[in-house]
């Protein structure tokens, strides 16, 4: 089953969209898993906010994403992911992976703040915070690009929903292919050479 990962800056738009894609694709009848990068990092104890430790969640979150693929549950991620050597790592070890970036341009974010994070980063209160203090790599490889201070809710998600349902196909299609294959025929073992009476 896919792994759709949506990346961005806070406040973008990314778990209230992935949030929707969990309650379409269980409607469907799919088994998904919704794993949010704050939550996670709350359930886990990841509180450092260092490159390091950054490295470490989304490490920590690709592995929870390979085992949820690995028992056929399909997997929506959340999380900002702010550095290209991190996706590099999703697009390398996971199969059938799906990189969506929310995109919004700063003056838009700092006028939504829904979590009063960049009022506190203007206020000196907040350090790192991706896209003002510290790095946001621009993805340059991304499968789709969602546009949340332009499109509507209902326009980001509909392009989220069509790009969820290809992954889907592709992820049938692999099922059906190695289901299809003729299985390996086992070497037969060596004939015993026949006993002499004594």
């Amino acid at each position: 089953m896919p792994v759709i990962w949506l990346l961005g800056l806070s406040g973008s738009g990314k778990t209230t969209l992935g949030s929707l894609l969990r309650l379409h694709l269980e409607s469907q009848g799919h088994s998904v898993a919704h794993v949010d990068g704050d939550a996670f990092r709350r359930r886990f104890g990841f509180s450092g906010f260092s490159p390091a430790d950054r490295i470490r969640n989304i490490d920590a979150i690709r592995e929870h994403a390979l085992q949820l693929h690995a028992q056929g549950t399909v997997c929506i991620v959340t999380a900002i992911t702010p550095y290209e050597s991190m996706r590099r790592k999703n697009r390398e070890q996971i199969p059938i992976y799906r990189e969506v970036w929310v995109r919004c341009a700063l003056k838009t974010l700092v006028e939504r703040d829904p979590k009063g994070l960049y009022a506190r980063a203007a206020r000196g209160e907040l350090a790192r915070l991706s896209g003002v203090a510290d790095t946001f790599d621009e993805p340059l490889r991304a499968d789709a690009v969602i546009d949340t201070d332009r499109l509507t809710l209902a326009e980001s998600y509909v392009a989220l929903r069509d790009l969820a349902e290809e992954a889907l196909n592709v992820s049938r299609s692999w099922r059906e292919f190695r289901e299809e294959l003729p299985l390996p025929s086992l070497p037969l073992p060596p004939a015993q050479a026949p006993r002499l009476k004594q």
